[in-house]
């Protein structure tokens, strides 16, 4: 539906989802704290000197650009979006029904208020987050963050599906020890098992092999590699001159190196894991095939090394953990290399803040951690070998891989770990969903070095579930008939 108004100058306060057309005339679209929690609010106006002002005290959870057109979200989950907003003139703090007159600015600066310099040519791109209209200006509210505790029912879903949810995973024959719900900052269903809570730790298998491939994207995002396209052997030169010239990072974070792991007890049973995965040979064309490799994964933290100069725990710190108050333990191996394919203890929230980040495409408390751009490429799968990207899985039908068995696909990916480590993330929804089977960390409790020997290591519980069911039951959250109601019309879908 569109409220239409006159052909004259209007003054117009959205309210409600609506497509708001103010037809002719130099129309102005007043902004205030009174919009309806949930709406979807599209302003389209191409006739006349039109201006949008954003009353004081009006806040701004979110923000997202396109060329011509832009996204902002509130606190209540309310969306306003403006298309051809090059056509409007934007006033800061202005409020025509009391005579209030603002900061004018153009689109241009309205972008670059939000920390986008440059508008992107294509697509969209996330602007800064929580600011508030103060004294003509948009200021910072940003605050530490804290997750909030709400009901279903209060972030637009349904009870009854979420509990559906939560009971399978409660199953005793899976081990659950947590498993955490969380709908943008919004905590709808949380369980620990007996003898466990939220200060407990976690372990993450190789759901750790996605944080590392979000530590390449950063990486990448700040110049330190080139590309997805760099030859391998730039950062491990012990390969050059040999079959491996022609892998591509992209090839490696695919798993489709064209390498095989060493048969016999494997990569987590060596002193040097990364001294172990280098002696290995090419075995076909890189691309070929989908071959899932720990021994890939592991080469992650040398050629973060070898690109950054710094170790790779202190560079995941300072550009990942860090900014997202994360207090991890990433074990080592006896050589003190970092198990970037896995090995990363953390309580079930901080799994979930890394995942909330993700879903936020990368951006986290005003800042941006990991690039849009980034997080769209590494979630989507590679090609038809398997529904894998670059260290993440996508919850597609082709391919194969671990045995996973699909009937349906969906608009979600996940870090899938040993034993049933869980993270999926469903950005369109804000929707993230951990679970984790029950943790021991055994031998040296003071210890986070990989020692078999003298029995200091990480275990879990098994409690791998039928993936295709809870993927199911996780669209059944998600998937809210009553948002399909909502009026849209946007580049920004």
């Amino acid at each position: 539906m569109a409220i239409n108004y006159s052909k004259g100058n209007d003054l117009i306060v959205p309210s409600s989802s609506d497509i708001y057309r103010g037809l002719e005339g130099d129309d102005v679209y007043i902004l205030s704290k009174g919009l309806s929690s949930k709406a979807t609010i599209n302003i389209v106006d191409t006739k006349g000197e039109n201006t949008i002002q954003f009353v004081e005290g009006f806040e701004i959870e979110k923000t997202k650009f396109a060329n011509n057109a832009f996204q902002i979200t509130l606190d209540n989950n309310s969306v306003i979006i403006v298309n051809s907003a090059e056509n409007y003139t934007y006033e800061v703090g202005g409020n025509s029904t009391t005579g209030e007159n603002g900061k004018l600015i153009s689109f241009k600066d309205l972008s670059k208020a939000f920390g986008v310099e440059q508008l992107p040519d294509n697509g969209t791109i996330s602007g800064n987050s929580n600011f508030i209209v103060t004294n003509k200006e948009f200021l910072s509210s940003s605050k530490n963050f804290e997750w909030l505790i709400k009901k279903p029912e209060a972030v637009g879903l349904y009870s009854q599906e979420v509990d559906q949810l939560m009971d399978y995973l409660k199953i005793p024959f899976f081990n659950t020890q947590a498993a955490i719900l969380v709908k943008g900052n919004t905590i709808i269903a949380e369980y620990y098992t007996d003898g466990y809570n939220n200060k407990d730790l976690a372990t993450s298998w190789s759901v750790a092999k996605s944080f590392a491939s979000t530590v390449i994207g950063i990486a990448i995002d700040e110049g330190f590699i080139n590309s997805v396209n760099d030859p391998i052997t730039k950062y491990l030169p012990e390969w050059q001159g040999k079959e491996q010239d022609n892998i591509t990072l992209e090839n490696l974070l695919g798993m489709r190196s064209g390498m095989e792991d060493h048969a016999g007890l494997g990569v987590y049973f060596q002193a040097d894991m990364v001294a172990y995965s280098l002696e290995r040979e090419a075995l076909e064309g890189p691309g070929e095939l989908f071959r899932y490799s720990n021994e890939d994964s592991m080469l992650f933290g040398r050629i973060i090394e070898n690109a950054t100069g710094m170790s790779f725990q202190e560079y995941a710190d300072s550009r990942l953990f860090d900014k997202l108050n994360i207090d991890e333990t990433w074990w080592t191996d006896k050589a003190g290399n970092t198990l970037t394919y896995a090995g990363l203890d953390m309580t079930p929230r901080e799994f979930a803040k890394f995942g909330l980040m993700i879903a936020q495409e990368g951006l986290w408390e005003g800042q941006q951690i990991v690039s849009e751009s980034w997080i769209s490429k590494a979630t989507v799968e590679l090609d038809n070998l398997a529904s894998y990207g670059y260290q993440w899985w996508t919850s597609t039908i082709s391919g194969s891989g671990l045995g996973l068995i699909r009937t349906e696909e969906y608009p979600f990916f996940s870090a899938l770990g040993l034993d049933g480590q869980y993270i999926y993330v469903w950005p369109e929804e804000d929707i993230v969903l951990v679970r984790f089977t029950k943790y021991t960390h055994l031998g040296n409790i003071e210890s986070s070095v990989v020692d078999i020997g003298n029995s200091t290591y990480h275990g879990t519980e098994s409690g791998s579930v039928i993936v295709s069911q809870l993927e199911e039951l996780l669209y059944a959250v998600g998937n809210n008939p009553e948002d399909q109601l909502v009026p849209s019309y946007s580049e920004f879908g």
